[in-house]
């Protein structure tokens, strides 16, 4: 599992109900939860982050940084451990860059 508290159906379910669709891939996949973050920004309404605040809240952040660091320690070239690096610093930067838009309103 992605993490000890959830599995990979609860994160299927949460995406099936904001009409994501989803093949046969584990929904859990650091690639799919990041296609389903853009795929969120790009489906909501104007006014409508909530979603996004939960993928990254719940599913995406509280293990990236595990899943990053482990990525980047036993990366055995310099390809993986750069884009471990810079997946990271892209979560963090839309994650701050929402929670600023979230202050504002």
């Amino acid at each position: 599992h992605w993490q000890e508290e959830g599995s990979e159906a609860d994160v299927r379910a949460f995406l099936q109900a904001r009409g994501m669709p989803l093949g046969d891939a584990p929904a859990d996949h650091i690639g799919t939860l990041l296609l389903a973050a853009s795929w969120l920004e790009d489906h909501a309404a104007e006014d409508e982050s909530e979603a996004l605040e939960t993928l990254f809240a719940e599913y995406l952040l509280p293990w990236c940084e595990t899943f990053f660091g482990k990525t980047e320690a036993n990366a055995t070239t310099a390809f993986w451990r750069t884009l471990a690096q810079i997946s990271r610093e892209a979560v963090l930067a839309m994650w701050d860059e929402l929670t600023e838009e979230n202050e504002q309103e």
